[in-house]
Parts: structure tokens; C-alpha cells; sequence
């Protein structure tokens, strides 16, 4: 399905011949410069089909969704029509969620705790090694 006529197609493309004609005869023999304006009017000639086509298509889709939700909805039907504002009623697990949240408020304050930093072991480094076993060590690792 296409939108418009042909008639779209050749005054795209005439205008579009013209004003290649116009630009480029002032730089270009007569001869060149009709050449082009013809190429040009081919060219968006062609183009304006396939962008009527493609708007064909679109409306054509967009006609085609909306007959269907027409057919779909029937007047008696009120369903997304209405807003439901209203909130659930509180079941006893809320309440007694609430009650036991409240009842913790009660507990020791975090400013009556005191504060004791963290003492993370000491790293040990080994400051006396034997010089021969430092090179028996080496020498076993460059021999793999």
C-alpha cells in the first residue's frame, strides 16, 4: 500500500531535477549539467517510491492495530478505564511486625556501647635467616 499518487513522485523528482540544474550550470557545460539534473530526477524519482511505500506500510499497521483494539473493546467494558486507589487492609503479620520493631526501641543504645577498635594480628617478618638457606632455596627454584 502506497500514500499519494504518482504525481508526488514527479514533482519530488522535477524539483529535485531543477535545482541540480540550477546549481550546477553556473560551474559545468549545458550538456553536463543536464545530465546530472536527469540522474537527479531518476534517482528521487525511485526514492520517493520506497518512501511512500514505507509510509504505506506504517499507516497501514497503525490502521490495522487500531480496527483491532476497536473490535476488542466493546462499549460495556470498563476494564483500564478505572483507577483503584485504595490500599490493602493491615492483616495481624504486619501488625505484629510493627508491635515487635517497636518493642527493640527499648534496647540498649548504640551510644551506651562502648567502642573498641579492631586489633588485627601483626604481620612477623623473619629477620635472621641463614644466607646458605636463602641460596639452597634459589638455587632449588632456578632448576625447575
Amino acid at each position: 500500500m502506497m500514500i499519494g499518487t504518482i504525481r508526488i513522485n514527479f514533482v519530488v523528482a522535477g524539483l529535485a531535477g531543477l535545482f541540480t540544474f540550477g546549481l550546477s550550470i553556473g560551474h559545468n557545460l549545458l550538456l553536463t549539467s543536464c545530465l546530472k539534473s536527469v540522474y537527479s530526477f531518476l534517482i528521487l524519482f525511485i526514492l520517493t517510491f520506497g518512501f511512500r511505500w514505507v509510509l504505506g506500510l506504517m499507516i497501514g499497521a497503525e490502521h490495522a492495530a487500531s480496527q483491532s483494539q476497536d473490535a476488542n473493546m466493546t462499549p460495556d467494558s470498563s476494564v483500564g478505564q478505572t483507577l483503584d486507589m485504595t490500599t490493602p487492609e493491615e492483616d495481624e503479620e504486619t501488625r505484629e511486625l510493627l508491635k515487635a520493631n517497636l518493642g527493640n526501641n527499648h534496647a540498649p543504645s548504640s551510644a551506651d556501647m562502648q567502642f573498641s577498635p579492631l586489633n588485627p594480628p601483626k604481620l612477623v617478618t623473619k629477620n635472621n635467616l641463614d644466607p646458605e638457606q636463602l641460596a639452597g632455596a634459589l638455587r632449588r627454584m632456578s632448576e625447575d
